[in-house]
């Protein structure tokens, strides 16, 4: 099982997908996704994977359905997001959302336990 992590390391409020991903290299091989259009490359490849994801407003680590996810219009480059990358490629991943802080380990146990029960 492969998990894309997805995020802006940069961002404070966007990069603790990436971190609690560097947890979960004992089990599963862990990408970081730097653009969309490496994500594309990703979803494109063969193999089962996951996208883990920091999501505004999570208490508990959850899936998320690709429905719900926010798709604007694009204006520019840094418009093109993850919800636009599945709708273009009309993929329904699995995709894990964790809260945008908390105990780094305790999330991750929580995402373990999330891939192993589906």
């Amino acid at each position: 099982m492969k998990i894309v992590c997805l995020g802006n390391e940069f961002v404070e409020e966007d990069c603790f997908a990436k971190e609690v991903g560097g947890l979960l290299t004992e089990d599963h091989e862990v990408v970081n996704i730097k653009d969309s259009f490496q994500l594309m490359e990703v979803l494109n490849s063969e193999g089962d994977f996951v996208l883990l994801d920091v999501a505004q407003g999570l208490e508990k680590v959850c899936l998320i359905n690709v429905e719900d996810l926010r798709v604007d219009s694009i204006l520019s480059a840094h418009d093109f997001d993850v919800g636009q990358v599945l709708v273009l490629l009309d993929v329904a991943p699995r995709i894990i959302g964790i809260p945008m802080k908390g105990d780094a380990l305790k999330i991750r146990d929580e995402v373990l336990g999330l891939i192993k029960s589906n």
